[in-house]
């Protein structure tokens, strides 16, 4: 699976544990504010005894897991991504020194035979004219 695809897979799943908490969830936390209403003085006081009771924790607990998934996921995919730069630049290198390696072998040979100057060879990805 592609760092891409296994992203989305792990949004996909995040979002679905997300909303599947909720529509559980989310109606008793609802009806405890709406019980607790009158007792409270404050917003807060009324959110907070509607997350104690009915689990309210386990809403909030799935939405932290949801969100700590997609951020694994990111940095994941940026892990890879970083890797992936990592072996294209060591490729190059080991091919730029694979060609000087060649054109040092080449002189050598030109110099030895006492003949004509030696084709040299192109870098990588250099079309010949």
């Amino acid at each position: 699976m592609g760092p891409k695809q296994r992203l989305i897979t792990t949004a996909w799943c995040a979002i679905t544990m997300a909303a599947t908490a909720i529509v559980s969830h989310g109606h008793l936390v609802m009806r405890e504010i709406m019980t607790r209403w009158p007792n409270e003085d404050s917003w807060e006081g009324r959110f907070e005894n509607a997350i104690y009771t009915q689990g309210g924790l386990v809403l909030l607990g799935s939405l932290f897991v949801g969100s700590v998934l997609l951020i694994r996921g990111y940095l994941a995919r940026v892990k890879e991504e970083e890797l992936l730069r990592r072996e294209l630049a060591q490729r190059e290198r080991h091919e730029r020194a694979a060609a000087q390696r060649h054109d040092a072998l080449m002189d050598s040979l030109a110099r030895l035979s006492g003949g004509t100057e030696p084709k040299k060879s192109l870098p990588s990805g250099v079309k010949p004219r």
